[in-house]
């Protein structure tokens, strides 16, 4: 995605026809630029989306990393321990299903449980929460990890549970994500972060960037411009060339992927 042609192709409303201060973070910046109507559903209709055995067993990972990190844990039998706590029982269908998924997050944690052994970093938040004002707006975001390296500098991680490549993970976005918590670290919690991270626990797999507050400015004007239209309540046309990977793509009265 071209940044710049697409705020060329999306000017500010004007002022009166926003809210004075309105939230924005990468989910809602996500779903606005791939397809507003989406956006509309999830964020402003409020359509509640269904549990899928993906997003019940990334959930599950998300808060067993956590809760793991937070005890100060090291033992792979905690680690069990806390998966069969947290374990998200919705979404899978029926026992067989479930059972499925299960073995396949048990795996997850011992393949990352066996990585974390390796590890020559300490971590030093989880699951930390940044906050910023941008003009009249606010970013909002949640970073799942931040190491502090032997040198002294940082790494924010964020962890994914799904495959690396996966349907819809376009390197646009995972760049954007991770420039947004390159810059929350900065504005929000006065970290300077020298590396972001994808982590890919499924594989073990990490998509990392050098941090050095590159294309700031452009990242700034984006997320600004897209609260502007968001706050206006301007309606765009679907992007239908997203529906094969849409939340709503068998029930969406405009999508061409319901089959």
């Amino acid at each position: 995605m071209d940044v710049e042609a697409w705020l060329a192709a999306h000017p500010a409303p004007p002022p009166q026809k926003r809210p004075r201060s309105f939230e924005i973070n990468f989910s809602r910046l996500r779903a606005y630029l791939e397809c507003p109507w989406e956006y509309k559903l999830r964020f402003v209709d409020g359509r509640p989306q269904p549990p899928t055995p993906a997003s019940s067993l990334g959930m599950t990972i998300h808060r067993v990393l956590e809760s793991f990190h937070r005890e100060d844990a090291a033992d792979f039998e905690r680690l069990s321990e806390l998966y069969d706590r947290h374990f998200h029982h919705a979404g899978y269908g029926d026992e067989t299903v479930k059972s499925q998924w299960y073995k396949k997050g048990k795996a997850i944690l011992a393949r990352y449980w066996k990585d974390e052994q390796e590890r020559r970093t300490r971590i030093v938040s989880v699951e930390r929460e940044f906050l910023f004002e941008l003009g009249p707006h606010r970013v909002r975001g949640m970073i799942d990890r931040i190491d502090e390296h032997p040198d002294g500098t940082f790494e924010v991680i964020d962890y994914k549970t799904g495959p690396a490549g996966e349907a819809g993970e376009s390197s646009f976005f995972q760049d954007l994500q991770l420039r947004i918590y390159g810059l929350g670290a900065r504005e929000g919690l006065a970290i300077e972060p020298a590396r972001l991270t994808l982590y890919y626990v499924a594989t073990g797999t990490r998509r990392t960037v050098d941090d050095g507050g590159s294309g700031e400015e452009e990242l700034e004007a984006l997320l600004w411009r897209a609260a502007d239209l968001m706050a206006a309540g301007k309606v765009m046309p679907p992007e239908t060339a997203f529906c094969p990977a849409g939340l709503f793509r068998k029930t969406c009265q405009f999508s061409v992927a319901k089959d």
